[in-house]
Protein backbone atom coordinates (compact mmCIF):
# COMPACT_ATOMS: atom_id res chain seq x y z
CA UNK A 1 0.00 0.00 0.00
CA UNK A 2 2.56 2.10 0.89
CA UNK A 3 4.50 2.02 -2.82
CA UNK A 4 0.81 2.61 -4.32
CA UNK A 5 0.85 6.17 -2.20
CA UNK A 6 4.61 6.68 -2.92
CA UNK A 7 4.53 6.04 -7.07
CA UNK A 8 0.83 7.66 -6.99
CA UNK A 9 2.99 10.79 -5.83
CA UNK A 10 5.70 10.27 -7.26
CA UNK A 11 3.60 10.64 -10.57
CA UNK A 12 1.99 13.75 -8.95
CA UNK A 13 5.06 15.49 -9.55
CA UNK A 14 5.37 14.71 -13.51
CA UNK A 15 2.26 16.74 -14.26
CA UNK A 16 1.58 18.21 -17.34
CA UNK A 17 5.21 20.20 -18.65
CA UNK A 18 5.15 23.45 -20.32
CA UNK A 19 7.64 23.48 -23.20
CA UNK A 20 10.17 26.06 -23.48
CA UNK A 21 9.07 28.38 -26.84
CA UNK A 22 12.59 29.08 -28.46
CA UNK A 23 12.96 32.80 -27.40
CA UNK A 24 9.45 33.71 -27.74
CA UNK A 25 7.56 36.07 -25.83
CA UNK A 26 4.44 34.90 -24.19
CA UNK A 27 1.31 35.73 -26.30
CA UNK A 28 -0.24 38.46 -23.98
CA UNK A 29 3.50 40.15 -23.12
CA UNK A 30 4.00 43.92 -23.37
CA UNK A 31 6.52 44.97 -25.95
CA UNK A 32 9.40 45.61 -23.93
CA UNK A 33 12.07 46.04 -26.41
CA UNK A 34 9.76 48.07 -29.07
CA UNK A 35 9.52 45.50 -31.47
CA UNK A 36 6.07 47.21 -33.22
CA UNK A 37 8.23 49.88 -34.48
CA UNK A 38 10.29 47.35 -36.28
CA UNK A 39 7.47 45.81 -38.00
CA UNK A 40 7.96 47.54 -41.04
CA UNK A 41 10.95 45.58 -41.82
CA UNK A 42 9.17 41.96 -41.97
CA UNK A 43 9.57 41.04 -45.75
CA UNK A 44 12.83 42.52 -45.94
CA UNK A 45 16.63 40.80 -46.19
CA UNK A 46 18.07 40.68 -43.09
CA UNK A 47 21.10 43.21 -43.93
CA UNK A 48 18.08 45.31 -42.91
CA UNK A 49 18.36 44.06 -39.26
CA UNK A 50 21.62 45.67 -39.25
CA UNK A 51 20.54 49.10 -37.70
CA UNK A 52 18.49 47.68 -35.16
CA UNK A 53 19.42 48.59 -31.62
CA UNK A 54 21.27 46.03 -29.30
CA UNK A 55 20.25 43.65 -27.74
CA UNK A 56 19.29 41.64 -30.91
CA UNK A 57 19.56 37.98 -31.78
CA UNK A 58 19.18 36.71 -35.54
CA UNK A 59 18.20 33.28 -35.94
CA UNK A 60 16.69 31.08 -39.05
CA UNK A 61 14.13 28.39 -39.16
CA UNK A 62 17.25 25.51 -38.50
CA UNK A 63 19.39 27.89 -36.25
CA UNK A 64 19.84 26.82 -32.65
CA UNK A 65 18.37 29.19 -29.99
CA UNK A 66 18.93 29.57 -25.99
CA UNK A 67 15.27 28.62 -24.39
CA UNK A 68 16.04 32.40 -22.04
CA UNK A 69 13.91 35.27 -22.54
CA UNK A 70 15.33 38.57 -22.08
CA UNK A 71 12.50 41.19 -22.35
CA UNK A 72 15.23 44.14 -23.74
CA UNK A 73 16.26 41.41 -26.74
CA UNK A 74 14.82 41.91 -30.03
CA UNK A 75 14.45 38.40 -32.00
CA UNK A 76 14.51 38.96 -35.35
CA UNK A 77 13.57 35.54 -37.31
CA UNK A 78 14.24 34.73 -40.90
CA UNK A 79 13.23 32.20 -43.47
CA UNK A 80 15.62 29.93 -45.54
CA UNK A 81 16.52 32.92 -47.49
CA UNK A 82 17.59 35.11 -45.00
CA UNK A 83 14.12 37.18 -45.11
CA UNK A 84 12.71 38.56 -41.79
CA UNK A 85 9.49 37.09 -41.52
CA UNK A 86 9.25 38.11 -37.50
CA UNK A 87 10.27 40.52 -35.00
CA UNK A 88 9.11 39.91 -31.24
CA UNK A 89 10.84 40.54 -28.19
CA UNK A 90 12.73 37.63 -26.08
Amino acid sequence: MKYTILAALMLAGCGAAIAPTAGRAPANAPDTCNAAAYQGLIGSDAASSLALPEPKRLYGPNDAVTTDFNPARLNVQLDEIDNIVAITCG
